[in-house]
């Protein structure tokens, strides 16, 4: 009788099922694309909390996710532009502009609550007609375009302040846009609030509304999209006309938490923002975006930045942390969109 051990005298390993390791894949490629930066998340939060005592303290925790408010906003309305397979450059200058725009319109007397709506409506239309005009019905790279509007805004900003920031704290009824940015209600962060409420409305935009839908049909194909009756010019114009809003939003935020009307304030920023939404799962060439994905993507770059701190590593590093970080969003993007062809 022929023995079933092998010559040591232990049982024969069966090998790995092919049915097994394909479905393996296919789970893999089932999985939500920010899966991967998801277990960072985790995986960095549980190593901090076991190696540093400082981490999981109320003032550090409340410092990051009122960190992450304004990269989220901003995120959010790039999600929107990188959807349709495009970016915007000039983000952190419009930014920058609107508080200085808001510091007009209270020295002009307006109301503040007015001042802020009027804000957010002028970040809207520069968003839509300073960029999305130009990119959408003049068929200009956005590139070149969002490159050249962010010099602009930057030096209308500029301009204004004499390069200068402003201190906002003693205009009457900025209380309102201190609690904007930096208020609470109880033990919940109105910011923070704030920008979870509009991540879940642009999620239910995205999933319900015929112009969700549109934006990720441009971004797919926009030929096919213009051959199945979607207004292209005009779908491409409103995606960077909420990514005005956003930004609008950010720059209210901002002008709130450093009571301060600033030219030069979130300079870089768009870098940082950009690779937290590619992280997530967007894809640079459009047609595929994740608003859970954006979230998580932020929290990933906004937790780095934290660790980073605590690990007293020098700012100059961090800034080539955030660069090497941009650099591996986009190779995962490419590597994502090679493995749905």
């Amino acid at each position: 009788m022929t023995s079933l051990l092998t010559p040591t005298g232990s049982a024969p390993q069966a090998a790995p099922s092919p049915a097994r390791a394909a479905t393996a894949v296919e789970l893999l490629r089932k999985a939500p694309p920010w899966t991967g930066i998801a277990v960072l998340v985790v995986a960095m939060f549980v190593y901090m909390s076991a190696t540093n005592e400082f981490f999981l303290t109320y003032a550090n925790l409340n410092n990051v996710m009122r960190g992450a408010v304004v990269p989220l906003l901003l995120a959010i309305g790039t999600t929107y532009v990188i959807t349709i397979g495009m970016i915007d450059l000039s983000l952190a200058s419009l930014m920058a502009l609107n508080t200085v725009i808001l510091l007009g319109f209270m020295d002009a007397g307006l109301p503040v609550p007015v001042a802020v709506c009027a804000v957010i409506a002028c970040s809207a239309v520069l968003g839509g007609l300073g960029n999305g005009l130009f990119i959408a019905k003049f068929q200009m790279s956005f590139m070149v375009v969002t490159l050249g509007t962010m010099s602009v805004f930057k030096a209308i900003a500029q301009l204004r302040t004499d390069g200068n920031s402003v201190q906002l704290y003693d205009r009457d009824g900025f209380d309102f846009v201190v609690w904007l940015g930096d208020g609470s209600v109880g033990p919940i962060s109105v910011p923070v609030a704030l920008a979870l409420i509009l991540l879940v409305g642009s999620m239910l935009l995205m999933k319900f509304t015929t112009l969700g839908r549109s934006l990720l049909a441009i971004g797919g194909n926009p030929e096919a999209a213009r051959i199945a009756g979607i207004p292209v010019e005009r779908v491409q114009m409103a995606a960077f006309a909420l990514n005005g809003v956003f930004v609008g939003i950010a720059g209210v935020v901002m002008a709130g938490r450093i009571q301060a009307a600033s030219p030069t304030i979130g300079a870089g920023m768009e870098l940082e923002v950009i690779a937290a939404v590619l992280l997530g799962g967007s894809s640079f060439m459009g047609g595929n975006s994740t608003f859970v994905g954006t979230f998580i993507g932020v929290l990933f770059v906004s937790l780095l930045a934290n660790v980073l701190n605590l690990m007293e590593v020098q700012m100059f590093w961090q800034g080539m942390v955030t660069g090497l970080v941009l650099i591996v969003a986009v190779g995962i993007d490419r590597m994502r969109s090679r493995g749905r062809t």
